[in-house]
Order: structure tokens, then sequence, then C-alpha cells
């Protein structure tokens, strides 16, 4: 099956997402059988190769997967998009890890790249000890991954470019879940805490993520990992921003607005805050998706991305990331005090979409160290 069919069974599902969108912040994660239901539609397939059994779908149609799922709800559409980003790991590390990883390529994975734990090397692998945050999807997961830092006689073993950093897939059995996850926006991620104590990881399950040269040579596998990541994270925001500003056009010809004799379509404020922010959303789904395609055609050419065209990425991610939580943000406004009941949906998408704008991937220094890149100098940030 490929994405247009995907797609197309996602269609059917979305309005049920949608009915659920306050049963979903309630759980504080997604319901079990919603999580089914998105996994009968394959849409966790997109990113695994094709030699395992995955889609290896085109990037673009992953992003647009993504936002649509968004668009019906944030917490669901983050969660998916976890998936999704996680399971294109398998083309990262050993085919056999792949294969057990993956033995069933419908299932979505959870995982953290931040390296908060220590591993040792022993004969055959290594022993993790660490505790890791925001492991969205982990309570619908039977894997996750995690980031280490290599220890050696009980200091970090360093490398020419610092210290050494691997990645690991755990199967969720052998990890401790915290139920930590009590947050003001993306309430439906389940995004807990999950801690290791001297777990034995095999060698064959541990895999190198920022080093293109161990990732398998098909363009998805060879795009940036960070870059990639927080471009399908940014989807997310796009779709949010969608949400709020349809549910405001929907509002907006029966709506009237305090002390007003017309209905809110009719008012000129209206109708340029509306105007105006589907230009941003428009405009920044446009940059981030020409970013994207650009990179995968000069990997699809046999050639790797530029720094700059890296540069380009991030700044049209954390610009569609600022565009989604700009969109509901304005849509919420311009909607007066119907915005705010808890019973509705716009204060979510709000919400949602403002939670997003915090990631680490999308942080204020992005924009600084793609502006050094385009300036000719190199970036501060150690992996970008």
């Amino acid at each position: 099956m490929g994405s247009e069919a995907v797609l197309e069974r996602l269609r059917g599902l979305l309005p049920s997402i949608r009915a659920r969108r306050e049963e979903i912040e309630r759980a504080r994660r997604l319901p079990r059988d919603l999580v089914d239901e998105l996994c009968r539609t394959e849409v966790f397939r997109l990113s695994q190769p094709r030699g395992i059994g995955g889609r290896e779908a085109a990037p673009v149609e992953i992003l647009q997967t993504i936002e649509a799922i968004a668009a019906a709800d944030g917490s669901a559409g983050w969660c998916a998009m976890v998936g999704i980003a996680n399971n294109v790991n398998a083309g990262y590390g050993t085919e056999r890890a792949a294969r057990e990883v993956f033995a069933d390529p419908t299932l979505p994975t959870a995982g953290i790249a931040e390296p908060a734990g220590a591993a040792v090397r022993v004969d055959g692998g290594v022993r993790v000890t660490g505790r890791w945050k925001f492991a969205s999807g982990v309570t619908h997961s039977d894997w996750v991954w995690a980031g280490c830092i290599v220890m050696e006689d009980g200091r970090p073993r360093m490398t020419p470019h610092g210290p050494e950093i691997i990645h690991l897939w755990m199967p969720v059995a052998e990890v401790q879940v915290h139920d930590t996850w009590f947050v003001s926006g993306l309430c439906g991620t389940g995004s807990l805490d999950f801690t290791a104590s001297d777990l034995f990881v095999p060698g064959h399950r541990v895999f190198e993520l920022f080093d293109p040269a161990a990732h398998r040579p098909e363009p998805l596998y060879q795009l940036p990992p960070l870059g990639w990541f927080v471009s399908q994270a940014s989807a997310v925001s796009l779709g949010i921003g969608r949400a709020a500003l349809d549910e405001l056009i929907a509002l907006a010809p029966t709506k009237v607005p305090t002390l007003s004799m017309v209905v809110l379509a009719e008012r000129p404020a209206a109708q340029l805050g509306v105007a105006r922010a589907e230009a941003t959303l428009a405009s920044a789904r446009a940059f981030l998706h020409e970013s994207v395609e650009d990179m995968f055609r000069t990997l699809s050419a046999g050639s790797q991305p530029t720094l700059r065209q890296r540069a380009v990425n991030r700044i049209a991610a954390a610009n569609a990331a600022e565009a989604g939580a700009a969109a509901a943000h304005a849509a919420g406004v311009l909607a007066g005090g119907a915005a705010i009941y808890a019973s509705g949906s716009l204060q979510r998408h709000v919400r949602d979409a403002e939670a997003l704008t915090h990631h680490f991937s999308v942080a204020p220094h992005v924009w600084e160290d793609a502006g050094r890149v385009l300036l000719g100098l190199q970036p501060a940030a150690p992996v970008f």
C-alpha cells in the first residue's frame, strides 16, 4: 500500500479523532483503540525502508500526512509524527536490529535523542543507566530508543568532536515509565519520563544517529536527522494552525461580537486577520516543503546537502512552527470570548501550537546558528 492509500485510510479516521479531542486531552495520552486504528492505516510504515517492509515514502508526502492528522487533533498529530519520525531509525542501524524492533512494521516507536543516559561498553554490547524526558507515545509503544554518553573509567569517553554519543533500542517492558505529563499544551501525547538502571543492550541494537555514513544509502535515510525531525515536528504546528483558522472561518458567519451590529465575517479586522493568517500559514508551508524537497533532490542526485541547505531547512522549520502558533493565536483572538471556553477546540489549538514552539529544535538559538551559516560562519551548536 502506497502513501496515497495510507492517506485515504486516514481520511476515514480523521472525523473520529476530531470527535475524541477532549477524551484524548483528559486521558493525557492516546487511547489504545485509537492507536490501533492509526496502526491499521499503516501510517507508521511510511518512513521505514522497503527492504524490511516499509513504504519509504517521499518526504513531502510524510509531511502532508502528519499535517492532516494534526489538523484533526494536535496531540494525535504529535504522536503520529513521533511514531513516523522514530521509525526512520530503521534505516540508521543494523538490519538485524531493524527486523527485531520492526517485526511488526505497522507499530509506532518512542524515543529521545538527548544523550541523557550513560553507557558502559561490555562484552556483547553496553550497560545503560539514565533518565529521559518527553518520551511521547511511550504509553503505546513496545520499543523506545535513547541517547547515551559512553563512559570509560567513570568519565565520558572523548572523541575529536567531544564526548562519544551513541543511541540504542530498548524494549519498553525493560525500562521504568514515570507518569510525569501534567502540562499546558499537547496534553494528550503521553510524553512521560522513563528510566533504565544498568540495563544490558546488545551491540546490534546500538546505532549512530548523527553519522550518515552508518545509515542506509537511500535518500530518506541520508537526510540530516535533526533537520528532518524538526521538519516533521513543524508540520504538526501547520496542521494545528490550519484547524484553528478553519474553525474561525466556520464561526465567523454566525458570531455577532459584543456591541456589534454585524457578524464577525463582516468586520474588517476579521477579514484582514484571516487573510494575513492564511498568507502566513501557506507561505510557511511552501517554504518548509521546498527546503525539504531541495535537500532530497540533492541526495537523490548522489550528493550531500550543503551546510547552507541545512541552515535554510532549519529556518523553514522554525518559521513553520512559529507560523502555526501565530495562526492559532490570531484565530483565538479574533473569535473573542468564545475561544477561551474549555468545551471548545480553539483554546486547545492555541495551547497546543504554543507548546510546540518550546521544543528545543525550534528554539531561538536555531535562528542564530542558521544566520551564522548564511554569513559564512560555522554554527555554534555541536549538532545542526
